[in-house]
């Protein structure tokens, strides 16, 4: 199988299977590689490791780019690093910048939640 086949297979089924599917992602594109030009990840709480569905991704225009996934997935396609801005309601927005691969493995963007007063 090829490197880029491997990841489509990987990628549908982290969209219906969740974290144990990232996992297992994160450890293939580590082995055999992911596209140079997409940019892949997840989201996840800071405090409880669970990932964060819907959030917004920005570029540092505000366009909005993509959502998260059911299970905090995304996927960018670029071919140069972006500054992003993650957001969501009740939590706190996080800027960074994310670059396309070298070595098959991407972001996992941590989000603080908003302490509750």
């Amino acid at each position: 199988m090829k490197r880029h086949s491997i990841y489509k297979w990987f990628r549908r089924v982290a969209m219906f299977s969740g974290i144990p599917a990232l996992t297992m992602m994160f450890a293939c594109m580590k082995k055999y590689g992911a596209p140079n030009d997409v940019i892949w990840g997840a989201v996840l709480d800071q405090e409880t490791g669970q990932p964060i569905p819907e959030v917004i991704i920005q570029d540092e225009n505000s366009h909005p780019l993509d959502t998260t996934g059911e299970y905090g997935q995304f996927e960018l396609t670029t071919s140069e690093c972006v500054d992003l801005t993650f957001s969501k309601e009740g939590y706190h927005s996080k800027d960074t910048t994310l670059c396309p691969p070298t070595d098959g493995i991407d972001g996992i963007v941590y989000m603080k939640k908003i302490a509750e007063e």
